[in-house]
């Protein structure tokens, strides 16, 4: 028999151990006396492996409880964002704020909405309008005029959408549609404004006359300037229409409207400017060119107006400088050329001169007086075979004021020449196209005196003291001499 002991047990552990040894020892030792030896060594040695498993059971319950080792640390994730916030403007509450229905009537409710929704089209339509204002001035009339019938889907009563329609589709070579739109614009209520409305007719008048409507067109700009006589484009236009009918009269009145209601319009002075200088009033002239340069200082065509005004009181200093700075501007104008070259010659630049009527003639080549005041530049070089060349183009082609000009100094050079009967017959020629040529009869009555036509010479010695009463003192002295 094999005891189980401990030799670590306590003075607390007695009670436990003596009642393992009364509940398991000695029960065991009344059972082996009848088991064989073999069976007895085996048996015990089961029984003494059982009293162990139990002491060590005693013993380990009062052995502290072992620590538990700290969890592994868990991994950060990543850090959750939070939900955004609901921006300004995409809060999705259409209507009018639900607390509002529960103590505003129904009808005003509704009335409220209708509002509402009234604003939001206006909007739209505003937008529409403002989208082919921006398309319109980058010169894509298509997407301009696609915006504007958007706007007018939304709102037909849109005057303004009618008339910027009819320019773009006007832009667009739809003329027809154009005037249809902006018939359309003047019936509208809108137009109840006065510039408003000027603005309108003008539109109707301008694409109506494009169409050949001649009558409406007039009745459409003069009823502009009755809405708003500062109508400057009104007033153009029509002044433009009766000019082009031979009424000039008709279009200084219709100037004059504008200009008297106070229109600051640089083109109603220059359009003044030139009725007047067409009209041979230099002084007018010159003033309404000045007021449209004092409104616009670029205004080229009043610019070009102070260099003839300049031309004609022969003051060719000014007119080279205003003319030249008008050339620079518009270097393919031949009239420019040419006149920049008269003053040039005037002023004794005769190379700058020739090099002038160079250009006005490269230009254009049958100028009607480049040819022959080229040939009076030319001829102040000495360069006489080179000037009568040009006389006789000028002779050929030229208008019949620089055929004249041409005639009468191919017959001087003839003269000079002694070709009499060329200078007679060149003289006459002059004569027929100018009869008040003071130098032509000059010539031709010096040629007939040095052929021996006596009575021709005396003629034109007559004549010219109704024109020149020194030319004809001077032809008579030398008559006299001979």
């Amino acid at each position: 028999m094999v005891l189980v002991r401990s030799t670590t047990f306590s003075t607390h552990d007695a009670p436990r151990a003596c009642t393992a040894r009364v509940c398991c020892v000695d029960p065991l030792q009344s059972t082996l006396h009848g088991v064989d030896r073999t069976k007895r060594i085996v048996l015990s040695i089961v029984l003494a492996t059982i009293a162990f498993t139990v002491v060590l059971a005693l013993f380990l319950q009062r052995a502290p409880a072992p620590v538990a080792p700290a969890p592994a640390p868990v991994p950060e994730s990543e850090p959750a964002l939070p939900p955004i916030l609901v921006e300004a403007g995409t809060e999705n509450a259409p209507g009018p704020p639900t607390g509002l229905r529960d103590w505003i009537a129904p009808e005003e409710l509704a009335a409220r909405e209708a509002a509402r929704l009234a604003e939001e089209l206006r909007a739209k339509s505003r937008d529409a309008f403002a989208r082919g204002i921006a398309a319109q001035k980058s010169g894509d009339h298509a997407a301009a005029i696609a915006a504007y019938r958007e706007a007018l889907t939304i709102d037909a009563g849109m005057a303004g959408a009618w008339t910027n329609l009819a320019l773009a589709l006007d832009a667009t070579g739809n003329s027809a549609e154009g005037l249809e739109a902006a018939r359309k614009a003047v019936s509208l209520p809108a137009m109840k404004d006065a510039k408003r409305r000027a603005h309108a007719m003008h539109t109707v008048g301008h694409l109506a006359l494009k169409k050949g409507a001649r009558d409406e067109a007039v009745a459409a700009f003069e009823e502009a300037l009755r809405a708003d006589a500062r109508q400057a484009a009104a007033a153009l236009e029509l002044a433009a229409l009766w000019n082009s009918e031979g009424k000039p009269e008709k279009a200084l009145a219709a100037l004059v409207v504008a200009k008297e209601a106070g229109a600051e319009s640089a083109a109603v002075y220059t359009a003044l400017a030139i009725h007047w200088w067409n009209a041979g009033d230099i002084a007018k002239a010159q003033s309404n060119a000045d007021d449209a340069l004092h409104i616009n200082p670029n205004e080229i065509e009043a610019k070009a107006i102070l260099g003839w005004c300049c031309l004609a009181q022969k003051r060719w200093g000014d007119a080279a400088q205003r003319i030249d700075e008008v050339v620079r501007a518009r270097p393919n104008d031949a009239d420019l050329q040419a006149a920049l070259g008269f003053a040039y010659d005037k002023l004794g630049r005769h190379q700058d001169a020739i090099a002038a009527f160079d250009r006005a003639i490269a230009l254009a080549p049958a100028h009607p007086s480049a040819h022959a005041q080229r040939g009076v530049a030319l001829e102040a070089t000495g360069d006489v075979q080179r000037a009568r060349l040009a006389y006789e183009i000028a002779a050929k082609s030229g208008s019949s004021e620089s055929v004249a000009a041409s005639q009468m100094k191919l017959a001087v050079v003839a003269y000079k020449d002694k070709r009499w009967a060329d200078a007679r017959t060149l003289a006459e020629a002059a004569i027929a196209a100018d009869p008040k040529s003071v130098q032509a009869r000059y010539v031709l009555g010096l040629a007939c005196f040095a052929l021996g036509d006596r009575k021709c010479a005396g003629e034109q010695e007559y004549q010219l003291t109704l024109l020149d009463a020194q030319r004809a003192a001077d032809l008579r002295k030398l008559i006299s001499e001979e």
